[in-house]
């Protein structure tokens, strides 16, 4: 499995980008017969906290880290982790987009449906993840951009 890249910084743009461009490259996956001890490992190895979930290379569902420890606790035996499959937890037919799938609308369902991340596919192919964390990565550089230097003021958001 390739490393997982760190997703470029939103340039300054006229138009609105496309998920391809500010998701994360997610080249780790888990298969629907792993055990929630590898998903579990898989997610500390990574740093990540969303697994999709392939069944003959087909996504079929999606692990939250949340999904998995409501499962069993972190500490938990292996031998209960063990007990726990991928294809029992995942939650089924995730939020999947295309790579040039215009971010707005992609956050405004995600907020929608009060989901945490979506999968993204180039060609058929799982592609990356956007994640609530890029999400917020993404609003933090914009709102650098509008308000270099971040002077504090103005309206009260309260």
């Amino acid at each position: 499995m390739a490393s997982l890249q760190k997703p470029p910084k939103l340039k300054k743009r006229r138009r609105m980008p496309i998920v391809g461009a500010v998701m994360t490259s997610f080249p780790y996956f888990v298969d629907v017969d792993d055990t929630g001890t590898t998903l579990e490992r898989m997610m500390e190895e990574h740093n990540i906290r969303h697994l999709p979930v392939q069944e003959n290379g087909k996504v079929v569902g999606i692990v939250s880290e949340r999904d998995l420890h409501h499962h069993f606790k972190r500490a938990a035996s292996t031998s209960v982790k063990d007990k726990v499959l991928a294809r029992e937890i995942m939650i089924p037919d995730p939020y999947i987009v295309p790579f040039h799938a215009p971010l707005h609308e992609v956050v405004f369902e995600m907020a929608r449906r009060r989901i945490g991340s979506v999968l993204v596919q180039r060609q058929g192919k799982l592609a990356g993840i956007l994640s609530a964390m890029d999400v917020c990565r993404i609003l933090g550089e914009y709102l650098e951009s509008m308000f270099p230097g971040g002077k504090r003021g103005g309206d009260s958001a309260a």
